[in-house]
């Protein structure tokens, strides 16, 4: 596979000096703003299926939530999503499709009650959030004051005065504290170590000017998919979550490429991605990012080189993000 990569990539340069001189132009013609590319998941779907089970293993790998990870792959309508994740689990390790994306779907499995012992191998453990404890306040007893009976005194005798018995101060009741709001736990990027090693030129990440306290959106996964791992798709796949991962629908996303496409993310029956844009241009040609202040990703399209138009596909999370 390596020589078939490395063979692809010298044609690829060859070509990018042969028709360097009308390549922009032909791009240029290939984009058009402001059209909406999503693609019908008839087409894909298949696909699209494996596609949406990746990013639900990516997801628990980030959260460790498995109730949600369960809820999650319900919308697939299969009687066993367990076995169905622990398949392409296998699918992936006999086809050497990546460590992370495979690690990720084996441990998914394994918590779903699936898999065998060779992918037992590629279990890790999943991170858990942890929240800030709730204090809880004990309260005192409040005694009670007592008072000493006064003795029956004697008809020929002169009664003495007996002391008046003090009631015992009770102790104020303490104010309960309130209880503090737990922090989202800031999740690391996934980022594929290819995108910036194996890529040429290499995919680059410029982090948003973001102030503490400031809401931006935050590059949490970066994936790429080879021209074998794509499926014949060449696709940038963008999704936008929340601050604690749930997909956030109706978020505007721009694409750049000496004009810029505008998409919105509506997650489809069946996916968890908001929206799909289809590269024309190779490497070098686009630029994705979300609405305001925002991580951008530069340098993404088709190949492994410039000027090398194998179908290859990309996969961004963007997460809501209070700058820390």
């Amino acid at each position: 596979m390596i020589g078939n990569r490395q063979g692809k990539i010298f044609i690829g340069v060859l070509a990018g000096i042969a028709i360097g001189l009308f390549v922009g132009l032909w791009l240029g013609r290939e984009t058009q703003p402001t059209e909406d590319y999503t693609v019908a998941l008839n087409d894909l779907e298949e696909q699209r299926r494996e596609d949406y089970i990746v990013l639900v293993s990516a997801l628990y790998a980030l959260e460790g939530d498995l109730a949600r990870a369960e809820e999650r792959l319900a919308r697939l309508n299969e009687e066993d999503t367990a076995q169905l994740v622990a398949d392409l689990a296998i699918k992936y390790i006999e086809g050497d499709k990546g460590l992370e994306v495979t690690q990720d779907l084996a441990t998914l499995a394994h918590a779903l009650g699936a898999g065998d012992e060779v992918m037992l191998a590629y279990v890790v453990t999943p991170h858990t959030p942890t929240s800030v404890p709730t204090a809880t306040n004990t309260l005192l007893p409040t005694p009670t004051s007592t008072e000493t009976p006064r003795p029956t005194t004697h008809p020929t005798a002169t009664p003495a005065a007996l002391p008046t018995s003090t009631p015992t101060p009770v102790p104020p009741t303490p104010t309960s504290a309130p209880t503090p709001t737990p922090v989202p736990t800031l999740q690391p990027l996934r980022w594929d170590g290819r995108l910036d090693t194996w890529l040429y030129p290499p995919v680059r990440l410029e982090p948003a000017a973001a102030e503490p306290g400031q809401t931006y959106w935050r590059l949490v996964v970066a994936e790429w998919q080879s021209e074998d791992e794509s499926g014949g798709a060449h696709y940038i796949y963008i999704s936008t979550i929340d601050e604690t991962g749930n997909p956030l629908p109706g978020q505007r996303v721009f694409v750049d490429n000496g004009g810029r496409t505008i998409l919105v993310t509506e997650y489809k029956a069946g996916t968890d991605y908001g929206v799909t844009f289809p590269m024309y241009g190779t490497l070098g040609s686009y630029t994705c990012h979300v609405e305001g202040l925002s991580d951008r990703v530069v340098g993404l399209g088709l190949g492994a080189v410039k000027g090398d138009e194998a179908h290859t596909a990309f996969r961004l999370v963007f997460q809501r993000t209070v700058k820390r």
